[in-house]
């Protein structure tokens, strides 16, 4: 298990979606235990080969679910202390007369602090869950990925000697920041092209071969990651390369409904290339299967205000 490998899998928790129309969204709880799990093993209450369940762990979680908890998300620690088993993260485990047994169900109230129910995680995570620096890189990567406009609130919570926050984001030492940015960058990627099941957004372009995970598709950022570290998918797009370069050129963007727009530099009649992204303009774009997913409208308005004219 490398940092990267461990990225990639936090990008993809099985975080299920809730809610309906304009409040469709992520369930917080996997990414909020883990946040409260790494404090714990910042400050000796846990060890990556026991996590119990217990008030401290409860607390820790209570504190960051008020943090990102949105319409009518309830407060139970106990559904992804569970359900992280079905991650390939960690085990959740019962302690019996007979040995330690995988833990069957939820834990209960009357576990708490007893001993008997706790987690730990696999084997390749112990390892880098044990270094306070690779910690720092997963607490960045999931505000990143799942609650990045909440950035300041939780970095402010954040229980870890090694960890300052700077302009609201985490300093990172020079010797891996590279490691922990690249593996950021092809989680996102990874991420954003399943979700549009490797298609251009703006042209319906489709190339994936599977046994060579290879795809003309790039993922494309909406808000660009410097500017707010938001890897969150409705801040990308999947675009083909000839369409992220024109939007990186600033030659064409989408506007807060969606709908392409065109910049007036683009001149049909000098060029084939030129003609085609003209005939993009006031075209939809093609939306992913989940709605959770669909581009946020502050990101469409941010990218649009940004086209040449």
């Amino acid at each position: 298990m490398t940092f990267d490998d461990a990225v990639e899998i936090l990008y993809r928790l099985k975080t299920g979606v809730i809610g309906s129309r304009d409040v469709r969204h992520e369930r917080p709880h996997k990414p909020v235990l883990l946040l409260a799990v790494f404090d714990g093993l910042a400050v000796g209450n846990a060890r990556p080969d026991h996590v119990s369940w217990g008030e401290w762990l409860r607390a820790r979680f209570r504190i960051y679910f008020e943090v990102v908890r949105s319409h009518n998300d309830e407060c139970s620690p106990e559904l992804p202390f569970y359900y992280l088993k079905s991650d390939e993260l960690w085990l959740p485990v019962v302690a019996t007369s007979c040995g330690e047994l995988p833990l069957s169900t939820t834990p209960l109230a009357r576990d708490l602090d007893t001993g008997r129910v706790f987690a730990r995680f696999a084997e390749g995570w112990q390892m880098l869950v044990a270094n306070p620096m690779y910690r720092m890189g997963f607490r960045d990567a999931i505000v990143s990925r799942f609650f990045p406009h909440c950035r300041p609130k939780l970095a402010a919570q954040f229980i870890e000697p090694s960890i300052t926050a700077a302009s609201n984001r985490v300093v990172i030492e020079e010797d891996r920041a590279g490691d922990i940015l690249q593996g950021r960058s092809c989680a996102f990627r990874r991420r954003v092209l399943e979700i549009y099941d490797y298609q251009c957004v703006a042209c319906g372009l489709r190339i994936w071969m599977p046994e060579r995970e290879l795809s003309f598709v790039d993922a494309a950022h909406l808000v660009p990651f410097s500017e707010t570290r938001n890897d969150h998918p409705t801040n990308g797009l999947a675009l083909c390369k000839n369409h992220h370069w024109a939007l990186d050129q600033r030659l064409i963007a989408p506007d807060c409904s969606a709908t392409w727009r065109v910049s007036r530099l683009v001149d049909s009649r000098r060029s084939r290339g030129e003609e085609e992204l003209a005939r993009l303009a006031g075209q939809e774009l093609l939306p992913p299967a989940e709605t959770a997913y669909a581009p946020d409208r502050s990101s469409l308005e941010w990218r649009f205000s940004r086209l040449l004219t």
